[in-house]
């Protein structure tokens, strides 16, 4: 582990005080309308996932540019594909256990979000693992251990906001599944709330996160984005968060309960919200708590300093032309690749199977996945990459078989099959296989598609051949066929440098 010093929670207070003081200098003098663009999203927002339009009504302000990460910029965009790198899943960083891999992981992503104008990240995932099967464990920097997330959220966030991005910590809070997310209720005990599901959150705040996003489930039987007790006790009471509250996209339910419960952003757009200054009248604790929403976002704003010019822009505006600017490069696939391997995973190596000595080997690679990036049959995502708002399109990916073939030049022959044909002459065979997570599903199951039946079948194929399971997951899986294979490689959805990693 590093033992460089990262941040003093001394200063980000000293900080964050110089810029609430700024923030409340800026709002004096602002009008009505003025205010309320602070506090809702708009449209136009120029390809980026979020958009709040303020650089017209404040002077020196800019345009919040809202994108996903944190695993890769998404461009959203299939002519925009491959002009951002394809990152390892979070749970990659997790699996590292190590905060320096952490930040440099958040280095390079932030570049890519500099290079294509976006100063909100929508990111890092910091939940704690606690329903295994839930769609998004890949998403998590944390994993399952309260601990370990909170050392390595704490890089990542400095990271990301010393180039002037806000980082956005998210969900708040216990938004552990997928399936009935926009429906389900969660009852936690105060204990379980403090020493499981918020310490991450608490670590990145004392790094400085500017930004928290409120998520869709409810909590104690209410909406989190309009819950006081999750936005006002639990997290400025009892965290003292500093920043300001977003929505997760169409979380908000009810304008005057959200402004009084602690929200501070309705993001798309201000679908509820717009309306709140039409009842001012029939609530006079209305315009005092936008006062407030509006104070946050602009604090967060000076804090990250995009009214001192550490976020690049032209006039009053980011730099919107770089959208279509090709964001990758050399030195973040070699990040892609470092990160690939510091936290993949060796579940067995029986007899020194790796490393593999290649020299006059017959080498199989067996399994479609071993020459596949993408598999029709999932919804969002690909093989190698999770699916949702975080997946990041690319045209760059380097398949295992495309890797091997690169790397390994003293080999026999290297052979390819779908089945187990091609180890039946083999001296080793390499099994690709992979488990699919996304946004919005859970998993039905723990298993491995497909593993146990290709080792089997290799095994009878060629008894003396030795076999090496390579095999990309989103979190846990079942290992019953460990046992008939020699050894085990796991990695935690590793994107589109598997190939040369593998």
């Amino acid at each position: 582990w590093s033992c460089r010093v990262l941040w003093s929670k001394e200063q980000v207070q000293k900080d964050w005080a110089i810029a609430r003081e700024n923030a409340q200098k800026t709002l004096k003098g602002m009008e009505g309308s003025q205010k309320m663009a602070l506090i809702q999203g708009s449209d136009g927002g120029n390809g980026y996932a979020g958009f709040v339009n303020m650089q017209y009504i404040i002077a020196g302000a800019q345009a919040l540019t809202m994108n996903d990460g944190p695993q890769g910029y998404n461009t959203y965009q299939e002519r925009l594909r491959g002009t951002s790198t394809q990152f390892p899943a979070l749970l990659s960083v997790s699996a590292s256990f190590d905060p320096e891999t952490s930040r440099q992981y958040a280095e390079a992503v932030v570049e890519e979000f500099v290079t294509k104008g976006s100063n909100v990240m929508l990111g890092p995932d910091v939940e704690v693992t606690r329903a295994t099967l839930t769609g998004r464990s890949f998403e998590t920097i944390s994993g399952e251990d309260p601990f370990l997330g909170s050392q390595l959220v704490q890089p990542f966030v400095i990271a990301v906001q010393q180039k002037g991005v806000i980082s956005t910590v998210k969900h708040w809070l216990d938004n552990n599944q997928e399936i009935y997310r926009q429906t389900m209720n969660v009852e936690v005990g105060d204990r379980a709330q403090h020493e499981i599901y918020m310490p991450v959150f608490k670590a990145a705040f004392d790094a400085g996160a500017a930004a928290v996003m409120c998520s869709y489930n409810k909590v104690y039987g209410e909406h989190t984005c309009q819950n006081s007790r999750l936005l006002k006790d639990l997290l400025r009471r009892d965290l003292g968060f500093q920043g300001f509250v977003m929505s997760d996209w169409g979380a908000t339910h009810n304008a005057t309960a959200s402004v009084l419960g602690g929200l501070d952003v309705e993001m798309p757009t201000g679908k509820h919200v717009k309306d709140i200054s039409a009842v001012f009248w029939t609530n006079d604790k209305l315009e005092p708590a936008v006062d407030e929403m509006a104070t946050n976002v602009l604090s967060s704003m000076h804090y990250v300093g995009q009214f001192d010019g550490r976020f690049p822009i032209e006039g009053s505006l980011p730099k919107y032309g770089a959208l279509d600017a090709d964001a990758t490069s050399d030195a973040h696939r070699l990040v892609a690749r470092t990160v690939i391997e510091d936290s993949a995973v060796l579940l067995k190596n029986s007899k020194d199977a790796l490393p593999l000595q290649t020299k006059g080997l017959k080498i199989a690679m067996v399994g479609h996945f071993c020459d596949e990036t993408e598999d029709p049959q999932y919804k969002q995502g690909s093989v190698w990459s999770g699916g949702g708002s975080g997946y990041v399109f690319t045209n760059k990916g380097t398949t295992p078989l495309q890797g091997v073939k690169a790397h390994i030049k003293d080999a026999d022959s290297i052979e390819f099959s779908k089945d187990a044909s091609a180890a039946a002459s083999a001296d080793v065979a390499v099994i690709c296989v992979a488990a699919h997570g996304e946004e919005g599903w859970d998993r039905a199951n723990f298993s491995l598609p497909e593993a146990a039946d290709l080792a089997a079948s290799v095994r009878k194929t060629n008894s003396r051949a030795k076999i090496v399971v390579l095999a990309a997951v989103p979190g846990a899986v079942t290992t019953e066929w460990l046992d008939g294979v020699d050894a085990a490689l796991l990695m935690f959805m590793p994107g589109e440098q598997v190939g040369p990693a593998v």
